[in-house]
């Protein structure tokens, strides 16, 4: 009889320890309030169609930043400082993939449907990682921004703004009977910041021609005033001639114009 009274009580203090010591431990960190890097997240079942996706810790659904890179580059030519500032300022960025290069109307048609499917992946999984779909700006260079130009001008609230570098070169103007980036534009569409590398006319620079002119950003420039939206047009060019090359160095401070990111 005693020894069973003595194990019995052993047995309650054990289980009031163990009880003590689970009230004690801390809750386990939200997942969706966590900082995140996930690479290679598949958004289509081809190959080519993949994002990588940096996250802040926040306790809010974050806006977000999509980067398309150039010819030739990769999901991972998007500077790391970039992502780093971006970040700070409770700000997501998404840099995805499609065909790595385009120089045909079909590679840009396919282009086109990747970035279809990949935002609405994205739409589709906001509550996965924690993304305030309500609130993106949609960039890239070069080829990222062709790309991204069709749903970037589609009536779509959710898009805030549009950053691009060296955008729409000279090649996408030669077909007007394929494609004219003019007849995307309408009054709905959103603000666009415009950073060039070279100087207006660099296209026809008879010693050292870039199709990255200038010009065809003040094309859209035009087309924007013409509408009456010209208030929402800012184009820089010729950062190649100052001590900040850096493309993305009017980005954070355009974000937070138009972004509502949490307090």
């Amino acid at each position: 009889m005693k020894l069973f009274l003595y194990f019995t009580i052993i047995g309650v203090l054990f289980c009031s320890c163990n009880s003590d010591d689970e009230t004690s431990n801390p809750e386990p960190n939200n997942p969706l309030t966590e900082s995140l890097v996930e690479l290679g997240i598949e958004y289509g079942s081809e190959d080519r169609q993949f994002l990588d996706l940096y996250k802040p810790e926040s306790d809010c659904p974050t806006p977000i930043y999509f980067d398309a890179h150039f010819n030739g580059g990769t999901t991972t030519s998007i500077s790391p400082e970039i992502i780093a500032d971006l970040n700070a300022k409770g700000i997501t960025v998404i840099s995805w993939e499609s065909s790595t290069s385009v120089g045909t109307p079909e590679q840009v048609e396919t282009g086109w449907n990747d970035a279809e499917l990949m935002f609405q992946w994205v739409i589709d999984n906001a509550e996965t990682y924690n993304l305030d779909i309500s609130n993106i700006i949609i960039g890239g260079s070069s080829r990222g921004s062709i790309l991204s130009w069709v749903y970037g001008h589609k009536p779509n609230t959710n898009i805030k703004g549009l950053y691009f570098y060296n955008a729409l070169p000279s090649t996408v103007w030669q077909d007007p009977s394929w494609w004219l980036p003019t007849e995307n534009l309408t009054m709905a569409s959103p603000p666009i910041y415009f950073v060039y590398n070279r100087e207006p006319g660099s296209s026809t620079d008879p010693t050292d021609p870039d199709i990255h002119d200038p010009n065809n950003g003040i094309t859209i420039v035009n087309q924007y005033q013409s509408l009456g939206i010209g208030d929402r047009t800012t184009l820089v060019h010729s950062i190649g001639q100052t001590n900040n090359t850096d493309r993305y160095q009017f980005l954070v401070d355009f974000a937070l114009s138009v972004f509502e990111t949490c307090p």
